[in-house]
């Protein structure tokens, strides 16, 4: 794309479109989740499902971010630098995603 918008690429819009489409995806189930507790109810599979589905997303969007500013991405001080070197640390944090998983499997029964 030199010289030209990154938006003006195809490929680009598709992975801004699938970046966009994973994140609202992601904050409506929380969203939804939060309610449910809100109301009382108790849905620990569902929670700890959403979390890895956090991770997974963010994770993705900043793997995607990543592929759009080429080696820009990697600068200091940019912030899909920052939020790639974070990805892992947010994904253990609260519990890794294999900790999420067995959690959901055995709040499922499984």
């Amino acid at each position: 794309t030199f010289g030209a918008r990154l938006s003006e690429s195809q490929v680009i819009r598709h992975k801004l479109v699938d970046m966009d489409r994973r994140i609202n995806a992601t904050r409506a189930w929380m969203e939804q989740l939060a309610y449910r507790v809100d109301q009382g109810d108790k849905p620990i599979a569902q929670l700890a499902e959403c979390k890895v589905q956090a991770s997974l997303t963010m994770e993705f969007c900043a793997r995607e971010a990543s592929q759009i500013l080429g080696g820009a991405s990697y600068l200091r001080g940019n912030p899909v630098e920052r939020i790639y070197r974070e990805v892992r640390v947010n994904a253990i944090g609260g519990g890794s995603e294999e900790i999420m998983r067995d959690l959901a499997a055995r709040q499922l029964g499984i």
